[in-house]
Formats: structure tokens, sequence, C-alpha cells
């Protein structure tokens, strides 16, 4: 059950001021049916000439510091056969399982046999 004390709060502090803003500036508003973008359309609309701020070019640049591992950079059977080597090697059990499923992935997703 909702604590009325909560939903009294949340209303002062956030859905008041929320419609308060939208009140004054109509134009704020999003219909219904632009509430959510798929990222294709996220992505069409996007402005990549501005360069990134540093801190945000920072962190793009950064190297991996986990299992960031993508189909989309596996993309020979090389690049394949080379995670899945190292996967085995570590002996983490969900990191295998990882790998094998991300592979599997990129196999489908490049082409590429066995």
């Amino acid at each position: 059950m909702t604590d009325p004390k909560n939903l009294e709060t949340w209303l002062h502090e956030k859905a008041g001021p929320a419609h308060d803003a939208l009140k004054a500036d109509p134009t704020r508003a999003v219909s219904a049916d632009r509430v959510r973008y798929t990222l294709d359309e996220l992505l069409a609309v996007s402005d990549f000439s501005q360069s990134l701020p540093a801190v945000e070019r920072e962190w793009v640049d950064a190297p991996a510091v986990g299992r960031e591992l993508l189909p989309e950079d596996l993309q020979t059977a090389e690049a394949i056969a080379a995670v899945l080597a190292h996967a085995e090697a570590s002996g983490d059990l969900d990191y295998i399982e990882h790998a094998r499923a991300v592979a599997a992935q990129a196999k489908a997703m490049h082409g590429l046999e066995g």
C-alpha cells in the first residue's frame, strides 16, 4: 500500500512543479505517440558534427575495463577464436558462457561459418 505521506511529498515536489512548468510553457509538452523513440529514430535526428566535451571524449576513448564484448567487435573467425580462447583460459564459467553467446551472435551477424 502506498504511504499517503510519500504520495503527498511526490505531488508537492514532482508533480506540482511539472504541472506548473507545463502550464507556463505548453510547448514543452510531448504527445503520447512521441513519448518513446526507437534507437534508429534518435540516431536519425542526432547531430554528430559537434565535438564531444572533454569529459565525454575521455570516457569514450577509455580502454575497456570489464567484459564489454559485443558481436559487432568480432568480425572475423580469428577474432572470435581469440575471444573464445581467452574465455576458456580464464576458467570463469560465466565469462565462457557469455563469450560463446556473443561469438554465436557475431557469427550470425557477419555470416561466418562454424
